[in-house]
């Protein structure tokens, strides 16, 4: 038996399966859930990051502290590429999930989408009427990331 079958194995009968019982393993099953159980946490952790980016952002745009904290800020925007990578490998595993399988999606896009549509037109509204609030770096990253998930999700809208 080689290394990567004895790993899924004990994968399998340990974590997934719960149990020590080497007669409990069956390969394709095994196979499926793992990949499932990957998918997942996959997800989680693009969630959790593209989640943690958005409160970030709204922090930063809502107590100015691209001025206060550059180093902060030089953070936050080397971080736009990685998220937008981020944000297209959730979609696209997503997409393939749903129409790979008959495995129901347990993640709700259209609430992030929602909180990002709404984010960039708050803040848009509040830099047009409020004078301590500027069309800045923060504002244009608010925007830029604004427009992407909605036409990412508008696009993903058209193809189903």
């Amino acid at each position: 038996m080689d290394l990567t079958k004895s790993t899924k194995k004990f994968l399998c009968q340990v974590v997934l399966y719960k149990t020590g019982d080497p007669a409990v393993f069956d390969e394709e099953l095994c196979d499926t859930k793992l990949r499932r159980e990957a998918t997942d946490w996959l997800f989680i952790a693009l969630s959790l990051f593209t989640y943690i980016y958005l409160l970030i952002l709204i922090i930063f745009f809502f107590w100015r502290l691209a001025d206060t904290a550059p180093k902060m800020f030089f953070f936050v925007d080397a971080l736009q590429d990685p998220y937008l990578g981020a944000l297209g490998v959730y979609v696209i595993l997503k997409e393939i999930r749903q129409r790979r399988s008959d495995h129901p999606s347990r993640y709700r896009g259209e609430f992030f989408v929602t909180f990002w549509a709404l984010f960039g037109i708050v803040s848009t509204t509040v830099v047009t009427l409020l004078p301590q609030y500027v069309f800045d770096e923060v504002h244009k990253i608010i925007l830029v990331n604004s427009a992407v998930v909605v036409l990412i999700y508008l696009g993903a809208l058209i193809n189903k």
